[in-house]
């Protein structure tokens, strides 16, 4: 109740029964029956493509999806189809979520969702989540976190911007000796370097 799900398909049964087929709470792509849901976005990407099944059924979903095994394929960890969800999820997340949905995902403990946001800011160079990601990384550091993927690709994000607030972010990791790990800090040089 009272959460927000992004939509990855619409798809009817032989009957006529619509679902969508989501991300629930436990990270899992399932289709639930579009009853269950109130629309708060009637948006449809231009890429999407309405497709006939040979069941007498059809879907609504990213032409990347437009093959019959697709779902069987991501279910199974194909990489190929895992590879295209993740491209479209990303691509849904950057041009569904709000500036304050943005935030709360950044502000959350969902890892794999905050690699998706954290990719798409570094890919759009969207300088409005600075302080939200130094917020992050600074919790990561500190909860001894180091290196790992995420915390790169935030160091990385925020190496794209000459701000004040970036500056003072990575003073404070470099004074910080225990925060140290070489990759991070090639990157603060990188971006000292520059300046």
């Amino acid at each position: 109740m009272n959460k927000k799900y992004i939509v990855y398909s619409v798809e009817t049964s032989k009957n006529g029964e619509e679902f969508y087929r989501i991300e629930n709470d436990a990270r899992q792509v399932v289709p639930y029956s579009s009853s269950l849901f109130e629309i708060v976005s009637d948006k449809v990407n231009s890429d999407w493509i309405l497709w006939n099944k040979p069941n007498n059924s059809w879907a609504l979903f990213p032409k990347q999806f437009a093959y019959l095994s697709f779902w069987e394929d991501y279910y199974n960890d194909e990489l190929e189809a895992l590879k295209k969800f993740n491209m479209v999820k990303e691509q849904l997340l950057q041009e569904e979520l709000e500036e304050k949905e943005v935030r709360e995902i950044i502000e959350m403990e969902n890892e794999d969702n905050i690699r998706f946001v954290l990719n798409f800011l570094f890919k759009s160079k969207d300088n409005r989540f600075i302080d939200q990601v130094i917020q992050y990384v600074k919790s990561n550091l500190e909860k001894n976190y180091g290196a790992d993927n995420n915390t790169l690709l935030a160091f990385k994000y925020l190496n794209l911007f000459n701000q004040n607030e970036v500056e003072y972010f990575f003073l404070y990791y470099l004074t910080n000796v225990e925060f140290g790990d070489d990759q991070l800090t090639a990157i603060v040089n990188e971006y000292f370097s520059k300046k």
